[in-house]
């Protein structure tokens, strides 16, 4: 079972070529960066939107789950299976962004967060006890060997950091897939 999320930056002039060729352009080509949070995206949405008000909570959010989209979304509930054309292509997802003013707005706010802070509000037992994902993975190990830890969960957000702020500065995108 895995579960990740990467975020692309894009820079803003290249973001035209994925709007005009939604269904043909390499994120690897025109990517300036990219991070992948393999298993830890929900641990840190969850620790960073512990105590925050419903702005900032929605700000948080929408790091991973951005509600900006290029694309048609599919609606499953009501798709008719047995009546599908035969190139319709049921695996054809949106493109999720946050657009440069968003990513500005974001990064601010990961700003106002300092790794000592993000330490403080990293309680493993609380992860376990609320079943973020993955669930009572989360641990007080320190060894390097060990994921799911106060140092691996500080790393992964001086990583999220790193890339809204490139972003930030470069006036770019940041493109959000989950998988």
């Amino acid at each position: 079972m895995g579960q990740s999320a990467t975020l692309y930056q894009i820079d803003k002039n290249d973001f035209s070529k994925i709007v005009d060729n939604l269904n043909d352009f390499s994120l690897f080509d025109i990517a300036k960066k990219s991070a992948t949070f393999e298993k830890t995206f929900e641990g840190l949405r969850f620790v960073l939107s512990k105590g925050r008000d419903k702005d900032e909570a929605e700000l948080v959010e929408q790091i991973f789950y951005p509600k900006t989209f290029i694309g048609e979304k599919i609606d499953f509930a009501n798709l008719d299976f047995k009546n599908l054309p035969d190139d319709f292509d049921i695996f054809k997802q949106p493109v999720y962004y946050n657009d440069p003013n968003k990513v500005s707005n974001i990064s601010s706010f990961l700003d106002t967060v300092s790794v000592d802070d993000f330490k403080k509000l990293f309680d493993p037992d609380e992860l376990n006890q609320m079943n973020i994902y993955p669930g009572e993975v989360w641990n007080r190990h320190t060894e390097e060997n060990y994921a799911y830890n106060e140092r691996d969960m500080t790393n992964e957000y001086k990583n999220l950091k790193a890339i809204f702020e490139s972003a930030r500065i470069n006036c770019g995108y940041i493109l959000s897939y989950l998988g």
